[in-house]
């Protein structure tokens, strides 16, 4: 029995049932933002409880087809698609009370990325670069950090809404960073300070493309580095 279960939780058309079953089970969730009449919605609860069903057998099968046990539990991904079963297991009166664990619910589309190798590998290298992400990201906050001080110092008394105080100053040169109309904040300030354009075109060329690359770099590196284990 061990080795049919092995089998079958190894087999690809098994994993496309999963795979298939979590997309029709996301397609489920979203159509439930919409209007619907009392009929449509009986049987939505209807397919939620046989997908539920579904994916308590597929954990089943998984546990007992691993020839190990206890590395079951050792794997990371195993843990997490367990415990949104278990929470997908909990009844959920029709209730506002008991929003969180529908919401909860939303959670179980995640379960794509255990089952796709390429998702996985993408979160591992994600989670693989927390740390020199952290301190990229600490080079940034510095450099915006001194840039919205000297916005704030140099440009308040001009255009107090965007450069009042530093917390203000900071919210600002974010949507700079961001490029998102990021020429409405500068030109007024052009119209005062003509070397204004040098204060916005040195912090995007520093933190929206240098900084930003360098981080997209970390990422990729770290990725590639995964695929060489």
């Amino acid at each position: 029995m061990h080795q049919k279960f092995f089998k079958l939780k190894e087999s690809q058309l098994f994993q496309y049932l999963v795979i298939s079953i979590i997309i029709f089970n996301a397609f489920t969730i979203g159509i439930t933002t919409y209007e619907l009449s009392a009929f449509t919605k009986n049987i939505i609860n209807l397919l939620d409880y046989f997908i539920t069903v579904f994916f308590l057998v597929e954990i089943l099968i998984r546990f007992i087809g691993e020839p190990n046990k206890k590395e079951f539990f050792k794997n990371g991904w195993n843990i997490f698609d367990t415990l949104i079963v278990l929470i997908s297991l909990i009844p959920i009166p029709n209730s506002s009370s008991y929003l969180l664990l529908r919401l909860l619910r939303v959670f179980r589309v995640l379960r794509i990325i255990s089952i796709i190798p390429e998702l996985k590998l993408i979160i591992e290298a994600l989670l693989g670069s927390v740390k020199r992400v952290f301190y990229v990201s600490l080079l940034l906050f510095i450099i915006l950090y001194i840039y919205a001080t000297i916005g704030s110092i140099l440009f308040s008394n001009d255009i107090p809404q965007r450069w009042n105080d530093l917390g203000v100053s900071m919210i600002t040169l974010f949507q700079v960073l961001t490029l998102s109309s990021w020429e409405q904040v500068m030109l007024p300030l052009q119209e005062i300070y003509w070397w204004a354009w040098i204060y916005f075109f040195s912090f995007i060329i520093i933190c929206g493309i240098t900084m930003l690359n360098l981080l997209i770099a970390v990422l990729v590196d770290v990725v590639i580095n995964q695929k060489k284990l």
